[in-house]
């Protein structure tokens, strides 16, 4: 009996050998959107936190926040510039539009919070992407090991009860036994990897949001003191 990986492989039978072959493709899917994810997340925690830089002195000072209108887009890939950016925008179209009556700072604060509200909810979804894929995959991955450790657990009970191969000795029931602990340890090993990155993704959309929310509150904090004009 040969218990190396390609020995164990040539020993298992069809069942087993699907469920390995789905635990891969499992595995790998998980991988790219973890790739893929931790690059939107850096790139995006860089250009937040240089937007928040470049934004906080015409936030601070009074009358200065019409200059912030439009430095969102020097800061692409950001969801706090993004999210600012919407709201300034609302705040100029506000303030001028011709013809209109002074709008009060409470009621302008308002109307800009609820852009940046809308906005903000579509930030957090595009960040959430993939993340049900990897939360499938780590609840899954070992029942679907579980499932090969079925097959080999009957397989070695199989061989167990026929008396063409070898009557029930220990060696003849190895291989079934290998084949499901086999199947049970790549399913246990693809969860594990998936929980972990996507703990890691939650905590940081977490960070995100809060950068959101306490700019965004800074930006309303400043409207009410009547610095938008």
């Amino acid at each position: 009996m040969d218990f190396t990986l390609v020995g164990l492989w040539h020993e298992m039978g069809f069942q087993a050998r699907a469920v390995v072959v789905v635990l891969i493709v499992m595995s790998l899917y998980s991988l790219a959107i973890t790739g893929e994810r931790l690059l939107t997340y850096r790139r995006g925690r860089e250009q937040s936190r240089r937007f928040i830089e470049a934004l906080a002195p015409l936030v601070e000072a009074t009358g200065r926040l019409r200059e912030a209108v439009g430095l969102d887009k020097g800061f692409a890939g950001s969801p706090v510039a993004t999210v600012i950016g919407a709201g300034l925008r609302e705040l100029a179209r506000d303030l001028d539009k011709p013809g209109a009556p002074a709008v009060a700072p409470f009621d302008l604060a308002e109307i800009v919070n609820r852009a940046m509200e809308r906005t903000k909810e579509r930030q957090l979804a595009g960040l959430r992407r993939g993340m049900p894929v990897l939360a499938t995959v780590a609840s899954s991955a070992p029942f679907v090991g579980l499932l090969g450790t079925v097959g080999g657990i009957i397989t070695a009970f199989q061989k167990l009860s026929d008396p063409t191969k070898g009557g029930g000795g220990i060696g003849t029931v190895s291989a079934g036994i290998a084949e499901a602990l086999i199947t049970t340890a790549v399913g246990l090993g693809v969860a594990i990897i998936a929980v972990w990155f996507y703990n890691y993704f939650t905590a940081r959309l977490d960070d995100v949001t809060i950068d959101i929310d306490e700019t965004a509150s800074e930006l309303v904090d400043t409207i009410l003191r009547g610095g938008a004009v």
